[in-house]
């Protein structure tokens, strides 16, 4: 039943796409039925692992036996939509891309087919990634904060070959660090619906507030038109950080005062001590800490395209660093421009 209602609401996103409705709406309606319940009606790109699949086929199998043809059909086409859900998903990456991949890079974010873990067991992510070696593009990036590269590696040269990893002539690479993975990305495909991926529209930009102040990065592009006071302090810190003190002044904006030393003790201070340690001891590519979308965004190919398979970014957040977000059950971004 589990199974059934995800490939259900999956049928239903690709009726909203069509049509102008929001899947979210859906979900939120028939979730709000007692007799069903809001569990699995989030829409993405089908089931994976081994359960599912094999308690399917087994139901199918047992239905054949008993005679009824019927049913088996129904369980059967269970299992035929969560294939056409991901097909249907890459197909609409690849009309995004002007109907081609060649000579384009294009990022997966996720490839356990269950968040927080690093089960890969009948990932949605290797379906996805054999539709598009059709189209021989010119990178695929792979990166997983709880999957290890090696084990990336391993599976795929398994189950597709050695000769599909870029190191023996084919386009898979699989990425430690997900800011090298997403670096000139024509595109990035969001396939596991992990908690480091998520955004919102306060609590992300005060992240990325944060993550600046703690790396001294650059803050640009801005998430408006019109900088704030917080993100020129933040560009002057970051003028300030590679700048050459004996040939350039500390303060290149001439807008702020001397800032005293803090206390001993400092809360702030010792708190981005932590923050450094836990990055540096960290044994996971990157788990539980949250991205910066905005470091990503400012790498991406002109134009920005980023495709939620698990609707988890938040759209006034991408809309406001430039990019253009296609999420599964939703008009996509060129429908509403027209």
């Amino acid at each position: 039943m589990l199974a059934q209602r995800i490939s259900s609401i999956n049928s239903i996103s690709a009726i909203c796409e069509k049509t102008g409705a929001d899947i979210a709406e859906i979900s939120e309606s028939v979730g709000s039925d007692p007799r069903i319940g809001s569990k699995f009606l989030q829409a993405g790109i089908g089931f994976g692992g081994s359960c599912f699949r094999k308690d399917i086929s087994s139901l199918v199998y047992l239905a054949e036996t008993l005679g009824l043809d019927e049913v088996a059909e129904y369980w059967s086409q269970v299992l035929t939509i969560n294939s056409w859900q991901r097909t249907r998903f890459i197909r609409r990456v690849i009309r995004c891309l002007n109907g081609t991949l060649v000579g384009k890079k294009l990022t997966i974010l996720g490839y356990a087919f269950k968040k927080g873990t690093s089960d890969t067991r009948e990932s949605p992510a290797l379906e996805c990634i054999k539709i598009l070696l059709e189209e021989a593009p010119m990178e695929i990036a792979i990166y997983d904060p709880y999957c290890t590269p090696a084990q990336v590696t391993s599976e795929i040269e398994t189950l597709l070959g050695k000769e599909a990893m870029k190191q023996d002539g084919g386009c898979v690479e699989v990425y430690s660090n997900v800011y090298a993975a997403c670096e000139s990305s024509s595109g990035l495909l969001i396939l596991t619906d992990c908690d480091e991926f998520k955004t919102s529209s306060g609590s992300s930009e005060k992240s990325f507030r944060e993550s600046r102040k703690c790396t001294s990065m650059d803050p640009r592009p801005f998430t408006s038109l019109e900088p704030t006071e917080s993100e020129l302090l933040a560009l002057n810190k970051y003028l300030a950080s590679i700048s050459i003190p004996s040939t350039s002044t500390p303060d290149p904006l001439q807008r702020l005062h001397p800032e005293p030393d803090c206390p001993v003790g400092c809360v702030e201070c010792c708190e981005a001590a932590q923050m450094i340690d836990s990055d540096s001891s960290a044994n996971k590519n990157g788990a539980g800490r949250a991205l910066d979308w905005n470091r990503i965004a400012y790498r991406l190919q002109k134009p920005k395209w980023i495709f939620d398979g698990r609707g988890v970014l938040d759209p006034k957040v991408m809309d406001g660093l430039g990019v253009r977000l296609e999420i599964v059950g939703k008009v996509g971004w060129g429908v509403r421009r027209v």
